[in-house]
């Protein structure tokens, strides 16, 4: 519905599938990924819990490692299938629509699409303009609300209560609220933390315009000398 194509048939979604292509970089882990049966099409299926103001990158970072996990050594990068990635969002966009698709084009000749087989597609449940079919508005409501309207959202709604029924499909769902509520309390807490940065180097600016010397400086709001000195060179330049 999504993506408004015939899906001939997926494999057995993949959830929470690892990728971690080098020992010395970033790993990620994907909410659901599948992969289209007798295509070379695959989707990455993300429920994002907060805004964050890093979701362009993160959508960057994931494709580059998808890629890079499925391009097996030797290959030609013909190899490459069309890859899309779907990112749910429980927070208002710019411009107030439901759906966000992007693709690479062309700056100076807009029509001119560089066919690098990769969408990257945003659903923002607080959307208002009337852009998508009735049944991704009341499953995007049934995200942000818990409304059930509609048979397809009815369907999804009987097999929630299902999980919620069994036991040991209610311990992992559970397991998989606490993993969703510290990534939110870890945004919090990384933005609170960016603020008192913030806020510190402010003070040490304040005070190396005062000419207070950078031992004092450092020892009354903690940084260290190397970004003292950092912040000495901006302030002198600026």
């Amino acid at each position: 519905m999504t993506l408004n194509v015939k899906i001939s048939e997926i494999n057995y979604p993949e959830r929470e599938k690892t990728i971690n292509l080098r020992s010395d970089s970033k790993g990620i882990r994907l909410d659901v990924y599948v992969e289209e049966k007798g295509s070379n099409r695959s989707f990455d299926i993300e429920m994002q819990v907060s805004n964050s103001d890093n979701l362009a990158k993160r959508t960057r970072y994931y494709q580059e490692l998808i890629d890079g996990d499925k391009l097996k050594p030797g290959q030609h990068y013909s190899a490459l299938g069309e890859s899309i990635i779907i990112f749910i969002c429980p927070f208002r966009f710019k411009y107030n629509r439901h759906f966000y698709s992007f693709c690479e084009r062309c700056d100076q000749e807009l029509d001119f699409i560089l066919e690098s087989g990769v969408t990257k597609i945003f659903l923002s449940t607080k959307g208002t303009m009337d852009d998508v079919s009735p049944d991704i508005k009341a499953f995007l409501d049934y995200v942000d609300k818990g409304i059930v309207s509609g048979d397809f959202v009815k369907e999804l709604d009987d097999a929630v209560q299902l999980v919620k029924s069994n036991k040991k499909a209610m311990k992992e769902f559970m397991t998989l609220q606490m993993a969703l509520l510290e990534e939110r309390m870890e945004g919090e807490l990384q933005g609170e933390q960016r603020g008192r940065a913030k806020e510190r180097e402010s003070v040490a600016i304040k005070l190396i315009r005062r000419g207070r010397p950078l031992e004092e400086i450092q020892e009354d709001t903690g940084l260290s000398i190397q970004r003292i000195h950092e912040l000495a060179k901006i302030s002198f330049n600026s």
